[in-house]
């Protein structure tokens, strides 16, 4: 992946995490705000650490690479989840935001990932 795929979701997320900032204060829910940004920041570990995994499998250091993939895949979402709902529970009303901030990040590679596709489409 090259080093302007893998800043597009940074730029993106630090924009809206601005944005979500900015209306947040003016709606007094600061704490809200930012928890969503700690969920793209969440979200943002999470695809890190993927592009390591599929590094790592397609320098050929483990035999079983899609297996071990989708295991790694699993357990790493199981647990940003499972981490994102505790903080909500914990910390709620404002910490489902955390949940908020995920989605939003996965929102964010997902378009950016499927710009370049439409476009070459047409």
């Amino acid at each position: 992946m090259s080093v302007g795929a893998d800043r597009r979701p940074i730029i993106v997320s630090v924009g809206v995490g601005t944005v979500v900032m900015a209306v947040a204060g003016m709606l007094d829910r600061l704490a809200l705000g930012l928890f969503v940004c700690a969920g793209m920041g969440l979200g943002h570990l999470n695809a890190w650490l993927t592009r390591l995994a599929v590094a790592r499998i397609s320098a050929g250091d483990i035999a079983s690479g899609k297996q071990w993939l989708a295991a790694t895949s699993g357990l790493r979402l199981f647990g940003v989840t499972g981490f994102a709902l505790i903080v909500g529970v914990l910390a709620r009303p404002d910490g489902f935001g955390i949940l908020l901030g995920l989605v939003a990040f996965q929102l964010a590679v997902l378009l950016a990932v499927s710009a370049p596709v439409v476009r070459g489409a047409r």
